[in-house]
């Protein structure tokens, strides 16, 4: 019997939900002051961000004044509320899901998994409903969701998808005291620290629900492209060593994970980014010459730098139309890991018909590209 044709996944409806606590870049800015030297304060401000959303109501206390963290909302329950959100916009009998997936790199607990917990605070889904843990893939998530969908779909044309994204990154942050320098003003054994400084600037809390079909009127995506690990040292551009079964004791100041991040995350992602778009490209189901035809270009938002360095190597003006929606999640949301390309997708804004490129990398060290087709008639999310 031959196997059944994969399907591309059919975006039914996406909702997004972010913490009610929201703070500035000028506002941390402001109270990192006493601590950071003036270039690293430059560079913090130069990321791109103008705010970021976090489950914690008393984030910079935390982070630079060593405060008990408050939480505003498990993260869990922000993940429910997405998905509930998604759900009521979609049309879609919650009896109609087949498979429920879970996606976080920063779950609030690491078990019951999340996908669990919101099973749990959903009880109109299905008991029995297929689940799925999508976990710790950073930020190339939402790739391993459009193959997961894929396959899952092909055999099950009738079921429905729910797919919860959902970062709470800002408790991992570690508190900071004493003094911090840019990575150009410190000895290579004090790299850490600057990478300690800059966690608290560059990541934030988000959750994005969506509900897929194999048929619909929506955006539909793929086929995906992956490329993990070019190399095997690629692997050590970015850990959290510790807290795992080889090292089960959380090593890092304060209590917190520790956080590694090498020098060549951006060569080494626009390296990935470019594999794998250029796999897309010459895909039969690709109708692009090149990324600057693409409708729109979502890119994972690392920093400007990373953006700058990708619309530079795809010959894309960064100003243009096409990835817009890249720097617009970045300024107004921070990196939130396997969150970012989602909330591109939920950007509230219309997008005309025609074939898009999305692009997704980050830490393990992996990558994901995959088309999104517009219907002619365009969508608003």
């Amino acid at each position: 019997m031959p196997a059944p044709a994969e399907a591309d996944p059919v975006l039914l409806a996406v909702a997004a939900q972010l913490p009610r606590p929201v703070f500035t870049t000028d506002e941390l800015r402001d109270a990192a002051r006493p601590l950071f030297s003036d270039r690293l304060l430059d560079m913090v401000g130069g990321l791109g961000i103008g705010k970021r959303h976090s489950v914690l109501s008393n984030y910079p206390d935390v982070v630079f004044g060593g405060a008990e963290p408050k939480l505003e909302i498990a993260t869990a329950d922000l993940a429910a509320r997405s998905a509930r959100t998604a759900l009521a916009k979609s049309g879609v009998d919650p009896g109609e899901i087949g498979l429920v997936l879970g996606v976080t790199s920063s779950p609030g607990r690491l078990l019951p998994s999340l996908v669990c917990d919101v099973i749990a605070r959903m009880p109109e889904l299905p008991r029995d409903v297929a689940n799925l843990s999508i976990a710790y893939m950073g930020c190339s998530a939402m790739a391993k969701v459009v193959e997961t969908c894929r396959w899952y779909l092909a055999v099950n044309p009738r079921k429905r998808v729910l797919a919860v994204f959902t970062e709470a990154i800002t408790p991992l942050s570690p508190p900071l005291s004493g003094r911090y320098g840019h990575f150009s003003e410190v000895a290579p054994d004090r790299r850490q620290s600057t990478v300690d400084a800059l966690h608290s600037f560059l990541f934030a809390d988000a959750s994005v629900a969506m509900v897929l079909a194999a048929h619909g009127k929506g955006p539909s995506f793929g086929p995906v492209k992956n490329l993990t690990n070019d190399v095997p040292e690629d692997t050590e551009l970015g850990t959290v060593p510790d807290g795992g079964s080889d090292i089960p004791v959380v090593q890092a100041a304060h209590g917190r994970h520790l956080y590694t991040l090498g020098p060549d995350v951006t060569e080494r992602g626009s390296h990935y980014a470019k594999q794998t778009i250029g796999a897309v490209l010459d895909d039969p189901s690709c109708t692009l010459g090149d990324p600057t035809q693409a409708s729109v270009f979502f890119m994972h938002t690392g920093s400007t730098r990373i953006l700058d360095a990708l619309c530079e190597g795809f010959l894309i003006d960064r100003d243009s139309p096409a990835v817009a929606a890249s720097y617009n999640v970045l300024r107004d949301y921070a990196n939130t890991l396997g969150c970012s390309v989602p909330l591109m997708v939920a950007e509230p804004v219309r997008r005309a018909g025609g074939q898009g490129l999305v692009c997704a990398f980050g830490l393990s060290f992996s990558a994901g590209a995959f088309t999104i087709n517009i219907p002619a008639e365009g969508w608003t999310p």
